[in-house]
Protein backbone atom coordinates (compact mmCIF):
# COMPACT_ATOMS: atom_id res chain seq x y z
CA UNK A 1 0.00 0.00 0.00
CA UNK A 2 1.47 3.34 -0.98
CA UNK A 3 1.59 6.35 1.34
CA UNK A 4 -1.37 8.20 -0.17
CA UNK A 5 -3.63 5.13 0.08
CA UNK A 6 -2.57 4.62 3.69
CA UNK A 7 -3.48 8.23 4.47
CA UNK A 8 -7.01 7.54 3.20
CA UNK A 9 -7.40 4.76 5.77
CA UNK A 10 -5.93 7.03 8.45
CA UNK A 11 -8.38 9.81 7.54
CA UNK A 12 -11.28 7.34 7.65
CA UNK A 13 -10.04 6.00 11.02
CA UNK A 14 -9.99 2.46 9.64
CA UNK A 15 -6.22 1.94 9.58
CA UNK A 16 -4.81 -1.21 11.14
CA UNK A 17 -1.40 -2.41 12.23
CA UNK A 18 -1.41 -4.62 9.14
CA UNK A 19 -1.88 -1.55 6.92
CA UNK A 20 1.16 0.16 8.42
CA UNK A 21 3.26 -2.97 7.98
CA UNK A 22 2.15 -3.41 4.37
CA UNK A 23 2.99 0.25 3.77
CA UNK A 24 6.50 -0.27 5.15
CA UNK A 25 7.00 -3.33 2.94
CA UNK A 26 5.84 -1.33 -0.09
CA UNK A 27 8.36 1.44 0.60
CA UNK A 28 11.19 -0.98 1.30
CA UNK A 29 10.41 -2.80 -1.96
CA UNK A 30 10.75 0.60 -3.67
CA UNK A 31 14.22 1.18 -2.22
CA UNK A 32 13.10 3.58 0.53
CA UNK A 33 14.57 2.75 3.91
CA UNK A 34 14.84 4.51 7.26
CA UNK A 35 15.42 3.19 10.79
CA UNK A 36 11.76 3.61 11.80
CA UNK A 37 10.51 2.09 8.54
CA UNK A 38 12.71 -0.94 9.12
CA UNK A 39 11.25 -1.34 12.60
CA UNK A 40 7.68 -1.17 11.28
CA UNK A 41 8.45 -3.82 8.68
CA UNK A 42 9.66 -6.20 11.39
CA UNK A 43 6.54 -5.90 13.53
CA UNK A 44 3.70 -8.39 13.77
CA UNK A 45 0.11 -7.73 12.69
CA UNK A 46 -0.80 -8.38 16.34
CA UNK A 47 1.39 -5.57 17.71
CA UNK A 48 -0.20 -2.60 19.43
CA UNK A 49 -1.33 -0.02 16.86
CA UNK A 50 -0.28 2.88 19.10
CA UNK A 51 3.33 1.70 19.07
CA UNK A 52 3.20 1.25 15.32
CA UNK A 53 1.73 4.74 14.85
CA UNK A 54 4.61 6.20 16.85
CA UNK A 55 7.11 4.57 14.49
CA UNK A 56 4.97 5.66 11.54
CA UNK A 57 5.16 9.32 12.60
CA UNK A 58 8.91 9.00 12.99
CA UNK A 59 9.22 7.37 9.56
CA UNK A 60 7.22 10.19 7.95
CA UNK A 61 9.68 12.72 9.36
CA UNK A 62 12.67 10.62 8.29
CA UNK A 63 11.36 10.29 4.74
CA UNK A 64 9.84 13.77 4.52
CA UNK A 65 6.30 12.68 3.64
CA UNK A 66 3.39 15.01 4.33
CA UNK A 67 -0.29 14.14 4.42
CA UNK A 68 -1.98 14.55 1.00
CA UNK A 69 -5.38 16.10 0.34
CA UNK A 70 -8.43 13.95 0.91
CA UNK A 71 -9.06 13.60 -2.82
CA UNK A 72 -5.48 12.51 -3.49
CA UNK A 73 -5.59 9.91 -0.74
CA UNK A 74 -9.06 8.69 -1.78
CA UNK A 75 -8.00 8.24 -5.40
CA UNK A 76 -4.85 6.43 -4.27
CA UNK A 77 -6.97 4.06 -2.19
CA UNK A 78 -9.24 3.48 -5.20
CA UNK A 79 -6.14 2.49 -7.18
CA UNK A 80 -5.13 0.14 -4.34
CA UNK A 81 -8.58 -1.48 -4.47
CA UNK A 82 -8.37 -1.71 -8.28
CA UNK A 83 -5.12 -3.67 -7.98
CA UNK A 84 -6.85 -6.05 -5.58
CA UNK A 85 -9.73 -6.46 -8.03
CA UNK A 86 -7.35 -7.43 -10.81
CA UNK A 87 -5.58 -9.95 -8.59
CA UNK A 88 -8.76 -11.65 -7.34
CA UNK A 89 -10.93 -14.33 -8.93
CA UNK A 90 -13.57 -14.62 -6.20
CA UNK A 91 -16.71 -12.83 -7.44
CA UNK A 92 -18.15 -11.97 -3.99
CA UNK A 93 -14.83 -10.36 -3.03
CA UNK A 94 -14.62 -8.53 -6.37
CA UNK A 95 -18.16 -7.23 -5.83
CA UNK A 96 -17.22 -6.10 -2.31
CA UNK A 97 -14.16 -4.24 -3.63
CA UNK A 98 -16.29 -2.61 -6.34
CA UNK A 99 -18.76 -1.44 -3.68
CA UNK A 100 -15.86 0.02 -1.68
CA UNK A 101 -14.77 1.98 -4.73
CA UNK A 102 -18.34 3.17 -5.27
CA UNK A 103 -18.58 4.40 -1.66
CA UNK A 104 -15.40 6.44 -2.19
CA UNK A 105 -16.88 7.83 -5.41
CA UNK A 106 -19.84 9.02 -3.33
CA UNK A 107 -17.46 10.62 -0.80
CA UNK A 108 -15.74 12.42 -3.68
CA UNK A 109 -19.18 13.67 -4.82
CA UNK A 110 -19.36 11.62 -8.00
CA UNK A 111 -16.45 12.83 -10.13
CA UNK A 112 -17.23 12.31 -13.80
CA UNK A 113 -14.23 10.09 -14.47
CA UNK A 114 -15.43 7.61 -11.80
CA UNK A 115 -19.17 7.56 -12.55
CA UNK A 116 -19.02 4.12 -14.11
CA UNK A 117 -18.62 2.75 -10.57
CA UNK A 118 -22.15 3.98 -9.87
CA UNK A 119 -23.42 1.91 -12.81
CA UNK A 120 -21.42 -1.09 -11.60
CA UNK A 121 -22.95 -0.84 -8.10
CA UNK A 122 -26.41 -0.76 -9.69
CA UNK A 123 -25.61 -3.86 -11.75
CA UNK A 124 -24.38 -5.73 -8.67
CA UNK A 125 -27.56 -4.76 -6.80
CA UNK A 126 -29.68 -6.03 -9.68
CA UNK A 127 -27.80 -9.34 -9.73
CA UNK A 128 -28.25 -9.77 -6.00
CA UNK A 129 -31.78 -8.49 -5.45
CA UNK A 130 -33.83 -8.47 -8.67
CA UNK A 131 -36.00 -11.45 -9.51
CA UNK A 132 -36.47 -10.51 -13.16
CA UNK A 133 -34.30 -11.65 -16.09
CA UNK A 134 -31.38 -9.29 -16.64
CA UNK A 135 -29.51 -8.25 -19.77
CA UNK A 136 -26.22 -9.27 -18.12
CA UNK A 137 -24.90 -12.02 -15.90
CA UNK A 138 -22.39 -12.38 -13.07
CA UNK A 139 -19.43 -13.04 -15.36
CA UNK A 140 -20.18 -10.02 -17.54
CA UNK A 141 -20.30 -7.74 -14.49
CA UNK A 142 -16.96 -9.10 -13.27
CA UNK A 143 -15.44 -8.40 -16.70
CA UNK A 144 -16.83 -4.85 -16.56
CA UNK A 145 -15.41 -4.35 -13.04
CA UNK A 146 -12.00 -5.63 -14.09
CA UNK A 147 -12.00 -3.42 -17.19
CA UNK A 148 -12.83 -0.35 -15.10
CA UNK A 149 -10.13 -1.30 -12.60
CA UNK A 150 -7.60 -1.41 -15.45
CA UNK A 151 -8.64 2.10 -16.52
CA UNK A 152 -7.83 3.42 -13.05
CA UNK A 153 -4.32 2.05 -13.23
Amino acid sequence: MDSNALFYKIQKESVTTEDYIKWSHFLLANQISTPSLNIISSLSFDDNIFEVEDFFKRALKEIGIQAPTFETSARAYIAYLAINILEDVNSPKIFDLAYKIYRIVVELQYPEDLMEWYNISEMIDQLEYDDVPLEFNNDEVIIKIKNEAKLIL
